[in-house]
Formats: C-alpha cells, structure tokens, sequence
C-alpha cells in the first residue's frame, strides 16, 4: 500500500469526455490502493467536478494559464509545489509542455496517446520527438501502439499498450420493457466531424424510406460550427422526428439499457469507452471498422460493424438491427455482457499504470 504519494494527474478540462472519465477511473484506483491523486486542469469546463468531489479527489484549477507562456510557468510551479512521486497527462497540449519541462526537472512522466493518428504532421512530429523526454508513452489502443512503434521507431522501447478500464459493476444490465416494434437505438459521442453525424442523418433518411420505425436519442457534447451543419441536414432530410439530440449526462451509466442498440458511426476512435460500457448493459453495438472496435466487439459476437465513410452501408447495418427480433438481440446483449467482464478489470488497469510507475 502506498503511503500517500502524490500523483498529479493532468488533463485540459473537466468537459464530458472519455478522457477523463478513464483518468477520474484510474484516479480513483490509485487513491483506493493509497496514493493521493491530485487532478490538474487548465480549461474552465467542471462537468465531471462533481463526481471529483464525491470521489474526494483534490482538483487545481490553474485559472492563470490561459495563454502559453502562462500555461508553462503554471505547470511548473504546480510540479515544484507538490512534488510528486509521478505525472500522468492526459492531453496531448499539456504533455508536450510537461515532457519540455522535464528537460530542466526530474520527475517520473507517464504520457497517453488516446486517439487515432493517421499522419505525422508537423505538431504530430513535435510532441513525438518531446516524448523522448518522457518515461513512457501509453496508448490505450492497439492500433494506435502499432502507428506509434511503426512511424516513431525511437519509442518503441518506451511505448506501451493499457486498454481503458470500464467498471462492469456500474455498467450492468437493468431489465427494461422493450416490446415495442418501434426500434430504439443510442449514440454517445461529442457531436464533432469525427463523430460522422452528417454521414449518419442520411443514413437515417434511407432508412425511413424504408419503412423502418425507428428513434435515435443521441447524448454528446456540442461543438460549432458542426453541430449547426447538422441540425440543417436533420431539417433538410426530414429526420428531426427520428433524431433527438441531447445535451451530455454524468449518468451515462442510466441510459443503455433502456434501449435496443448502441451506435457509435465514428470514422475514427482511439478506444472508445461507450462501446465497452454498451456491452457491459447489455446490448447490440453497431459500429465503425476502425481502430480497435473489431477486437472490443469481437468476431462472430452478433453485433454490425460497417464501413463509416459509406452511407449504403450503415443504412444496410441499421435495418438489420431492425430486423432483430427481441430473442436475438437479448442473446446479442448477453453474449455482450459476459465478453465485458471479460476484456475490462480494474485490477489489470490499475497494475498495468503501477508497475510504469515502479521502473
């Protein structure tokens, strides 16, 4: 058991998000085997400072570090001040600035890589070559390990693979009354162009053209201009009666078993957390052939992957889920939940960070 050494855990904002929801996990983890998680953020958004509240972890808020120069000297005074036994950082900005500072300051630096890269542009190029500075480099997806090791060959030594945790035990099945022909499906995800809701709302309008009932409820952060593209295609196609969006809940864990199926049409992922939470309730998952979500899903396992740069394609997946009837997706959702308690432990987690932090 640790004896209270302190772990700062960096992180632009507190904003709904899968990043932090993993890094208020694994905070939680380590405050449980005794270590003392302090969550530093320099973004004004405190949608999660609730359930940081509740955890009893101490958050720093760095109010100052609104411009670059600022945001150093504010890191760096953090750092001083705590001296911790170990940095974490969740953002790409905040650990290209940390793996600088740790060219004049020892200290023990974990970075993360938590989304897909398809090329090495120049900031791409950057924060790679910053990285040598760090300890090691996480990635929290195959896929994203593969490019890392692959492009930046001087990391590999340093590079690492840690899936997300999901917590199976507040990610469970609740029995809903799901008898009615009118399929209902769900999305969680930022509404941003990574997302594909535009590539979505015409897939929806083939499918009403189809004569399939269905409803979508989609829950996730806005950003513009894109979320005002899409309300005018939902206007333009006819399918805001199909399509309701939603502003982003903290109790995400309430929704997916209230519906039929869970769609994430994302044209890139990094390893998203919903898909793994969706599975541990239970139910069908449609989704993008990118990244990991082949491995999270698993094969022959029932659920519709498809290509998320074709319409045709997630129209076609939709009106399969559709066609399911109740005993089949209750299969689906089972077959579901018992691969969760499978893939995701909090243990393996947990260790996989402190065994970084030993070396």
């Amino acid at each position: 058991m640790a004896t209270g050494k302190t772990i700062l855990c960096f992180i632009e904002s507190l904003e709904a998000g899968g990043a932090q929801r993993q890094l208020i996990a694994l905070a939680s983890l380590l405050k449980a085997r005794g270590y003392r998680p302090v969550f530093v953020t320099y973004h004004p958004d405190d949608f999660y400072a609730e359930s940081l509240d509740s955890l009893g972890i101490e958050h720093v808020f760095l109010k100052s570090a609104q411009g670059k120069l600022a945001r150093i000297a504010a890191f760096w005074k953090t750092i001083k001040s705590h001296s911790p036994y170990c940095v974490v950082s969740f953002s790409e900005s905040a650990s290209m600035i940390l793996c600088t500072l740790r060219l004049f300051h020892r200290f023990l630096l974990i970075v993360s890589e938590r989304n897909a890269t398809h090329k090495i542009r120049f900031r791409e190029w950057l924060r790679f070559q910053l990285y040598r500075a760090s300890d090691h480099v996480v990635c929290n997806s195959t896929s994203k390990y593969n490019f890392v090791i692959e492009r930046v060959p001087h990391l590999a030594k340093k590079t690492h693979v840690i899936h997300n945790y999901l917590d199976t035990n507040l990610f469970q099945p609740i029995h809903h009354d799901k008898s009615s022909t009118e399929k209902r499906l769900l999305v969680v995800a930022r509404i941003a162009p990574q997302k594909n809701m535009l590539r979505f709302i015409e897939a929806l309008r083939k499918v009403r053209d189809d004569g399939f009932l269905l409803t979508v409820d989609w829950y996730g952060q806005p950003t513009e201009p894109y979320l005002s593209r899409c309300k005018r295609q939902m206007e333009a196609l006819g399918v805001c009666d199909i399509l309701h969006i939603h502003t982003p809940t903290s109790h995400v864990e309430e929704l997916y078993s209230q519906y039929d199926g869970f769609c994430l049409p994302s044209t890139y992922e990094g390893f998203p957390n919903v898909i793994g939470e969706a599975m541990s309730c239970g139910i069908l998952v449609l989704c993008g052939n990118v990244c990991d979500n082949n491995y999270i899903v698993g094969e022959a396992s029932g659920n519709l992957v498809f290509d998320p740069s074709s319409v045709e394609d997630m129209k076609e997946k939709i009106e399969m889920f559709c066609n399911l009837g109740k005993e089949q997706l209750e299969a689906i959702g089972s077959s579901n939940r018992k691969r969760a308690l499978e893939l995701f432990s909090s243990e393996k987690f947990v260790n996989a960070y402190l065994q970084l932090m030993a070396q």
